[in-house]
């Protein structure tokens, strides 16, 4: 007698299309015996490209993982992987290009010009790296995190000094990022003001940091280049030309589309 997998398109049970011909099959809700899984895919592809499916992804949880050699046998590869899953593509059409979207290929970084009432600067010095000068803090941003909020996090996480946010008043492209080959990286730069000019005594993070301090302009001015690096002596431009300017700079402000129950924040530019 026939199996389950072969009287009908099992798969259909965990899958999930779009608006571009695609179908995604999330394995995590589906259990299905590694006996079966070849045949499942089978009868789905045939019926996907008769339907004129363009792009099918797999979602293959890593309890799972006996179903990537099954798919690397049938033309899928790789797309990209995260802690509890990685995802698997194939691109049906013969007549067209694949246009599947690459996963994403940008990181954002940003930085903390921390400047307070007596116009001195709050710069660090990490522990490990290829340049050990003085810097401005500073680090990645988290999934989900504003750039402000991420600018505010480093320089607490790094200096435990507490800030509030002004402006982006610079920002840095990168096309081929170092630490991530084929991926970019964008660094922006954020005023900051300390919360409380009565709590602004640095305490270095004993983890990354190996020191940190208030500097005035005219001793970050008497630092050698390897001391302080060329591009944050630009950053240290930037910021004066801004501040010099008059201008709010990039601000930032809140937009909601409540059709599709969406927040997100926008920077103008005055």
């Amino acid at each position: 007698m026939a199996s389950q997998a072969e009287d009908k398109p099992i798969l259909e049970a965990a899958s999930r299309r779009d608006h571009f011909r695609g179908i995604t099959i999330d394995l995590g809700a589906l259990e299905l015996p590694a006996t079966e899984a070849e045949t499942a895919l089978q009868v789905g592809l045939s019926k996907w490209i008769a339907e004129n499916v363009h792009g099918v992804w797999f979602k293959v949880p890593t309890k799972q993982s006996f179903w990537i050699p099954i798919l690397i046998a049938h033309d899928f590869d790789y797309h990209h992987a995260q802690p509890g899953y990685v995802m698997l593509t194939r691109w049906l059409p013969t007549h067209k290009s694949n246009s599947l979207p690459r996963y994403p290929f940008t990181t954002i970084g940003v930085g903390g010009v921390v400047v307070n009432e007596k116009g001195q600067f709050l710069l660090v010095r990490e522990k490990r790296g290829i340049y050990l000068g003085w810097k401005f803090p500073g680090g990645m941003a988290d999934p989900g995190e504003d750039v402000y909020t991420t600018a505010i996090r480093e320089v607490s996480e790094e200096t435990g000094v507490k800030t509030r946010f002004e402006t982006v008043f610079t920002m840095r492209h990168l096309t081929n990022f170092r630490a991530y080959p084929n991926c970019g990286d964008m660094y922006f730069l954020c005023a900051l003001k300390p919360a409380d000019e009565n709590q602004i005594e640095p305490k270095h993070c004993q983890r990354e940091i190996a020191a940190c301090q208030w500097m005035s302009k005219s001793e970050i001015d008497a630092l050698s280049s390897t001391e302080f690096h060329p591009f944050n002596k630009s950053i240290l431009e930037a910021y004066l030309n801004w501040k010099a300017s008059g201008r709010q700079g990039f601000h930032a402000s809140k937009m909601e589309i409540p059709e599709l129950h969406r927040t997100f924040t926008v920077y103008n530019i005055d």
